[in-house]
């Protein structure tokens, strides 16, 4: 008996055969989390210099087209060496700003760590002396707050901690060495990439276009311009804000007179870039810090981080941010929940672009399907009106 395979019977048998190794590729995954989970750093460990180096040239794409259309523009000189020339500068600018940065900004971080540290037992002593005073003047009972910590030690583990702290700076070195040659190895790769962004572009243009149907490789395409738009304005956009955010948290925290003014402001700037609970996770070190020193001046301070967070959510990320992620609030607060839960702190920083761009393609897609009923998005602002009884709705 002969069997012949039509055309609709090849696809059914590579669609089953398809599902069958999905199937074996994801009860692997699961079986062996842990040596994939470890694969997988590996191999991030080893591309780490060109993720970052794609994601400078990312950054400073504009920069380049900047110098390259509009400076050199009217430039009697080949469009190569306009490029090669607009790639440096870009570099140059970033490089010389991030040292401005840091020249401007390390000596007074270094004098506060140094400082804090060497006054932390003193800090320590005083705010026990503090607590033993509110325990006497208010006639606590200690048998009573045993009850509630146990044989805890609070004081001693504090101190316990920040000496365990100190000699585990100096085991970093070497992380900060390979820390330190993979931005170099990054910044090489992301003048590389910068001057050969065309054909790099044209290149993965080729492969969608080669592994995928048109239509499918028109749509990637499309992703991708969503993606890149999303991602540059969500960027910039944050970085702005965070940049004010940590100067109006100096200022305000030098009229009140607080203590350790640059360093947690600028704990509280660089935390500021996760949307949400940034400003939270930048306020815990300082109300830590400024409860051992004085208990009021944490009170003020998680305060003053309080008002600063709402102008920020309400006036000034609004301001800066606009509409152009076009994700509501409860939205973006998923997208951190989940983004943190799944990859941590980078998780929480890039779910919110991530997501906006899965939201703006959801948008399209069911626009799109509504479209082929005849229906769009307008036809849902009426009231809902749900079955309350047989024969009789409720609006």
């Amino acid at each position: 008996m002969n069997f012949h395979f039509d055309d609709s019977m090849k696809k059914k048998v590579l669609t089953y055969v398809s599902i069958a190794l999905i199937t074996i590729l994801l009860f692997f995954c699961f079986y062996k989390m842990t040596a994939l989970q470890s694969f997988l750093n590996g191999l991030v460990g080893l591309v780490s210099p060109f993720i970052l180096g794609g994601a400078i040239a990312f950054l400073l794409n504009k920069p380049m087209n900047f110098f390259e259309t509009r400076m050199m523009g009217s430039w009697k000189l080949k469009s190569a060496h306009k490029r090669t020339i607009a790639a440096i500068l870009s570099l140059i600018l970033a490089i010389a700003a991030v040292s401005l940065f840091f020249w401007l900004l390390i000596p007074q971080l270094w004098n506060s760590i140094f400082s804090l540290v060497e006054s932390f037992p003193s800090y320590l002593n005083d705010f026990q002396r503090y607590v033993n005073q509110l325990i006497t003047e208010n006639h606590i009972d200690l048998s009573e707050v045993e009850k509630i910590f146990g044989d805890l030690d609070i004081f001693q583990r504090i101190t316990q901690v920040v000496t365990d702290a100190l000699p585990q700076m100096a085991r970093m070195s070497y992380s900060f060495m390979n820390t330190l040659l993979n931005i170099v190895l990054g910044i090489m790769s992301a003048l590389y990439m910068m001057l050969d962004k065309e054909r790099l572009c044209r290149h993965v243009r080729i492969s969608v276009y080669a592994i995928f149907p048109q239509e499918a490789a028109d749509y990637l395409v499309h992703v991708s311009d969503i993606a890149i738009d999303i991602f540059n304005n969500f960027i910039v956009g944050k970085a702005i804000d965070s940049l004010i955010i940590g100067v109006l948290c100096y200022v305000g925290m030098t009229f009140l007179g607080l203590p350790y003014a640059t360093l947690l402001s600028v704990i509280v700037a660089i935390t500021n870039m996760i949307p949400v609970f940034g400003p939270f996770i930048g306020a815990v070190p300082g109300v830590f810090i400024l409860m051992i020193i004085h208990p009021i001046d944490a009170v003020y301070f998680a305060i003053f981080i309080l008002v600063l967070q709402q102008f920020d959510g309400n006036v000034l990320g609004p301001l800066i941010l606009g509409d152009k992620l076009g994700l509501p609030s409860l939205w973006i607060l998923f997208a951190v929940c989940v983004g943190g839960g799944v990859f941590g702190i980078i998780g929480m920083f890039i779910g919110v672009p991530v997501f906006a761009v899965i939201y703006t393609l959801l948008k399209e897609l069911f626009a799109y399907r509504l479209k082929q009923k005849n229906l769009q998005f307008e036809d849902f602002n009426d009231p809902i009106t749900l079955p309350f009884h047989k024969g009789k709705t409720r609006s």
